[in-house]
């Protein structure tokens, strides 16, 4: 479904006066929920390590530390291959590094994250891999041609979350239809729960991986 049929369908649903673009703004927040479900995974290789600093700020497409699914550390400037790095492991606070090699995220008072790395680097220039979840792209109302870039079978999911977020505001909200379509928003995530369930267990039967098939490829080329 395009935007402009997400949009369609909810005014199908649950006739307003409400913008497109607010109507939009609610269709993204419910993108930013469902993003961990769909399996997009990104790399970033932006990062180098800087001597005796440990914190870095996070990447562009990175939100907060737990989009990280793993992160490593090149053992020289320019690894030989993808096994030339070295694997850090995600600790709950500066006070708890719990393992010799780890990284964390701070908040300072303006609310902005960072990403820790613990130690702090003792060599400068060393290339920091984030794999990462990314996030589903924002929708515009500005671009009403484009779809949401996850499995068409869910889009109407957007259209279920805008009419609960449409019933539940403005001076008199309807509580009982807002309930309706939240029920039908989290029957279709449990739906989608269920696929992303199956698709992990798929995953655990693929071939395990050998070193010899990656010999001169580098870590962020190989699979």
């Amino acid at each position: 479904m395009t935007t402009q049929e997400i949009l369609t369908k909810t005014e199908s649903l649950y006739p307003s006066a409400v913008s497109n673009t607010d109507k939009i703004g609610y269709m993204n927040d419910a993108q930013n929920e469902l993003s961990p479900y769909f399996g997009i995974i990104a790399e970033d290789s932006t990062l180098k390590t800087v001597i005796d600093q440990d914190s870095y700020a996070l990447p562009t497409g990175i939100k907060d530390i737990s989009d990280i699914i793993s992160l490593s550390i090149g053992n020289i400037a320019v690894p030989l291959d993808r096994y030339n790095y070295t694997q850090y492991t995600l600790n709950k606070s500066e006070d708890n590094p719990m393992v010799e090699y780890g990284y964390y995220q701070i908040v300072n008072s303006t609310g902005t994250k960072k990403l820790c790395i613990y130690p702090s680097p003792d060599v400068v220039n060393l290339p920091i891999v984030i794999r990462y979840r990314k996030r589903l792209t924002l929708l515009s109302a500005s671009a009403l041609t484009v779809e949401p870039d996850f499995d068409s079978n869910f889009h109407v999911m957007l259209a279920y979350y805008c009419c609960k977020m449409i019933c539940s505001s403005g001076p008199s909200p309807d509580s009982y239809q807002a309930n309706m379509f939240m029920q039908m928003y989290d029957e279709k995530k449990q739906e989608l729960w269920k696929v992303s369930m199956e698709n992990e267990e798929k995953a655990k039967k693929v071939r395990t991986d050998n070193r010899q098939w990656h010999k001169s490829r580098t870590y962020h080329a190989g699979y």
